[in-house]
């Protein structure tokens, strides 16, 4: 039986060569990445969201201390007072967090609905585990702040039909917690701490097949001396199911169209800053109590993103990727890591959805792919951001005590973090990238959506409590205007900005806030503190649009020793070149 090994290298899975089905005529939710076809030299670049969570069991790990930006060599622990685990300094739970009850009253999923085309909620019953256990699941502590570990679950939504014809839906709410304490001890005062949420619905089908349970396996199991993986024993196609287990697998479906889906999560420990994800009109309440307990419940509905993952010889990749490939820039991905980097290797690039580097592999590969998506299957997803990824991001928001705002896109790779503010403009702008074109050949249209705490949009730009004007605008790479559907709200704290209908392959959204009266500006700071009250993420008010206006620039350039001036209006106005902006 073939073994295929999975594992984590700097948040990229690497994985074996795999069997694959692929078909024009299959929906875009059954697309997978070919197997590297037969002889040397097929290069490729994938890109998609949640590529692990069909991977990944909830485990409970020690590690030793992390070299470079792989994971750590690490060891599995059946309880928090497992030989490793007391003999480390670091413990990290990974956990698939199951449905609240009287044994699990936190850090669990408290609710999962759909809201129907006529504004009805419908609940969804009956979850049950899928796969019903794995083998390094574990009993939480709420004492030391670490979740349970299970499967994730599957729920029936009555009259919900989705793409394969049922209405069952899997509710995958995953966490990444840590603990550090001394070595060769074990936990006295110490808590875990929340790392990372993703919570993501999918529509499923449960089929039968030659499908084996996946296995996690720490630093002593692994073939092949990796720090820890994950080894897939499946015989037929896998990757397109949402989970599997010995003999069957819960094979994703396309959602209902305009059915909105809302998951309510509680944490025990409160989670501050970002989140970030894939869903349209997002409306969502944060309830955050004074023991810093805290419930996020999110109401969207999905949309489609673009994958790109297709295949080509060596010698008809551009110049570009060839040498791309030769400097060494390729880190990690599946295929045969010992010529990664060689002309002759047969190798499948995996980056994330969001960062520089995803930015800079999509870019390069556009011209490659014929600025075309290989499927755009549809999504339900959201993120937070760690503390990690909040470095550069505005002391306004990465000082923050609670969440402060949300942005989600359904472009293929995007700035998973906060806006940045542009000095030069006095704009918040974001950066977006995707194919043209979807996988049918259709021109790919974009979504934005941005919720922001009033009070930290007053506070990035230093304005009082004076009302707020905003307007969006959607620059391509050339730096002209796009037109696009706008719509802006400041309601309950919070400011909602909303662009659709632009196309990419690289565009810029650009958010400019201005206060006609501001009166007296305030010190720049940030803090929120925690109140049992909900906030609302309100949803867009279609009444809600406003023109973007236009703004005069002066430039100037030195020309045989006299200064020359010119005025430039446009509704981003810069200098040109060989000039400088004076005023």
């Amino acid at each position: 039986m073939k073994k295929l090994l999975a594992v984590l290298l700097g948040g990229v899975v690497l994985i074996g060569p795999l069997s694959s089905i692929s078909a024009a005529d299959n929906p875009d939710e059954h697309w997978t990445p070919i197997a590297a076809p037969q002889g040397e030299g097929w290069r490729s670049l994938y890109i998609g969201d949640n590529t692990t969570l069909n991977r990944e069991p909830s485990t409970l790990y020690a590690e030793e201390d992390r070299i470079g930006n792989t994971n750590p060599v690490s060891y599995h622990c059946a309880t928090v007072d497992s030989e490793k685990c007391v003999e480390l300094k670091r413990i990290q739970a990974s956990a698939f967090l199951q449905p609240c009850s009287i044994e699990i009253p936190t850090n669990c999923i408290e609710s999962f609905y759909a809201i129907d085309t006529s504004g009805n909620r419908i609940d969804a019953l009956s979850p049950v585990n899928y796969p019903t256990a794995s083998k390094w699941d574990y009993k939480g502590n709420d004492a030391l702040n670490l979740p349970t570990g299970g499967t994730p679950t599957v729920w029936s939504i009555p009259g919900v039909a989705h793409g394969g014809g049922n209405s069952n839906y899997m509710v995958q709410a995953f966490t990444v917690s840590g603990l550090s304490k001394p070595a060769k001890s074990k936990i006295t005062n110490e808590r875990f701490t929340l790392e990372r949420l993703v919570v993501n619905v999918v529509p499923v089908s449960l089929v039968t097949g030659r499908y084996a349970e996946n296995v996690a396996v720490d630093y002593t199991e692994s073939p092949e001396k990796t720090p820890r993986g994950v080894i897939h024993n499946s015989i037929d196609e896998w990757r397109y199911c949402a989970m599997v287990a010995d003999g069957t697998c819960q094979k994703r479906q396309a959602f209902p169209e305009n059915v909105q889906f809302g998951v309510k999560i509680k944490l025990q420990q409160k989670i501050s800053g970002w989140l970030h994800g894939r869903v349209y009109n997002p409306d969502a309440t944060i309830i955050t109590s004074p023991s810093n307990s805290q419930t996020i419940e999110v109401v969207a509905l999905p949309i489609r993103v673009p994958i790109v993952g297709e295949w080509y010889r060596w010698q008809d990749l551009t110049p570009e990727i060839q040498k791309y490939i030769l400097d060494g820039k390729v880190i990690g991905g599946q295929g045969y890591f010992t010529t990664k980097n060689q002309a002759n290797g047969n190798f499948q690039e995996m980056v994330g959805t969001s960062g520089q580097q995803s930015f800079d592999a999509l870019s390069l590969w556009l011209p490659q792919i014929k600025d075309r998506a290989s499927a755009n299957p549809s999504t339900w997803t959201f993120y937070n951001l760690g503390d990690w990824e909040l470095a550069e991001a505005s002391r306004c928001i990465s000082g923050s005590k609670d969440l402060v705002g949300m942005v989600t896109t359904n472009a293929s790779v995007y700035a998973a973090g906060t806006p940045s503010f542009n000095a030069a403009n006095q704009s918040l702008d974001y950066k977006v990238m995707a194919p043209h074109y979807t996988s049918k050949g259709e021109v790919f249209k974009g979504t934005y959506d941005l919720r922001i705490r009033s009070e930290v949009a007053r506070c990035i730009y230093g304005f009082s409590a004076a009302p707020i004007q905003a307007s969006i605008s959607v620059l391509s790479e050339d730096g002209t205007l796009q037109r696009a559907t706008q719509t802006v709200n400041e309601d309950k704290g919070w400011l909602s900005l909303s662009a659709n209908g632009f196309s990419y392959s690289s565009p810029t959204i650009q958010v400019l806030l201005t206060q006609s009266d501001q009166g007296p500006t305030p010190t720049p700071e940030m803090t929120t503190q925690a109140t049992p009250a909900p906030t609302a993420m309100p949803t867009q008010p279609s009444s809600s649009k406003q023109s973007i206006a236009k703004r005069t620039i002066t430039c100037m350039k030195i020309k045989g020793g006299s200064s020359v001036r010119k005025k430039i209006v446009a509704y981003r106005p810069s200098c040109p070149k060989g000039y400088r902006k004076v005023a």
